[in-house]
């Protein structure tokens, strides 16, 4: 048996949260450094506050050890649900690995999602390989360096 536990903890209220908000806004904090492009701190919480993504929590006991959050599209054109683990920040991801895809799957098959997918660095595919997860796609980008050497 695992001795880390997996939250869909959306479903929480703040009374239950506040001992792992400081926790969860450190690890978003983190995400914004390594992503500053894309994210910042404040953005993920909105998001997590307003419902759009959910946010998971996986403890050790009571002790926090990482926080992801996932969100569902609907593609326009099929009407096909797709639930994908968009963040996830903290330390020890290979020791739950299967609780969280086993969580958020079925979450995500309460939601009539049939396609789960997950967005993450390269350095993932291993790792989400053993549970099923394939490339489907690759993510191409450029970078516009303006003269003074900023990235706009």
């Amino acid at each position: 048996m695992s001795k880390y536990t997996i939250y869909n903890a959306s479903e929480w209220n703040l009374d239950r949260l506040g001992p792992y908000l400081s926790d969860v806004v450190h690890e978003m904090g983190r995400l914004a450094d390594r992503f500053p492009g894309d994210v910042t701190t404040a953005a993920l919480f909105q998001e997590f506050l307003s419902g759009r993504k959910t946010l998971w929590l996986i403890l050790e006991g009571d002790r926090f050890v990482s926080m992801g959050m996932s969100s569902i599209r609907t593609v326009d054109a099929t009407g096909q649900r797709i639930a994908t683990l968009c963040d996830l920040a903290g330390r020890d991801v290979h020791n739950y690995a299967a609780e969280l895809c086993a969580a958020v799957e079925a979450w995500a098959e309460q939601q009539n999602c049939g396609v789960f997918a997950v967005e993450g660095r390269e350095g993932w595919k291993p790792l989400l390989a053993q549970y099923g997860y394939k490339p489907f796609a690759v993510l191409y980008r450029k970078t516009k360096v303006e003269a003074d050497g900023n990235i706009h």
